[in-house]
């Protein structure tokens, strides 16, 4: 990835982010001490913020600051991994209700 690949990540998952918790620009701003001209330089990838505005960002959208760095690769292999953890549950517990099902309560 390059450095303007990881500027567009981060700026649009803070973007994304943005919008899911139904703030405008200037609302992120004010919560957050920046400009309005900053937020918007940050989402659309052409500035990339310094550690510290990244923590101001993520406390006010209520994520670890880690999360505006995952890539939609990163989303996708996490949810596949998620779906095979809960396939292995399923088939662990669909065992147990068929071994208990075969079970008589008969020790003979």
């Amino acid at each position: 990835m390059t450095v303007e690949e990881l500027k567009k990540v981060v700026g649009g998952n803070i973007k994304r982010e943005r919008i899911r918790h139904n703030l405008t620009q200037s609302a992120l701003a004010e919560s957050t001490e920046m400009s309005i001209k900053q937020i918007a330089a940050i989402e659309t990838g052409h500035s990339y913020p310094e550690a510290q505005t990244l923590i101001r960002l993520s406390e006010a959208l209520d994520v670890p600051p880690g999360f505006f760095y995952r890539s939609e690769a990163d989303e996708q292999a996490e949810k596949e991994r998620l779906r095979e953890h809960f396939r292995n549950i399923q088939t662990k517990f669909d065992m147990i209700v068929n071994e208990e099902a075969g079970y008589t309560g008969n020790s003979h």
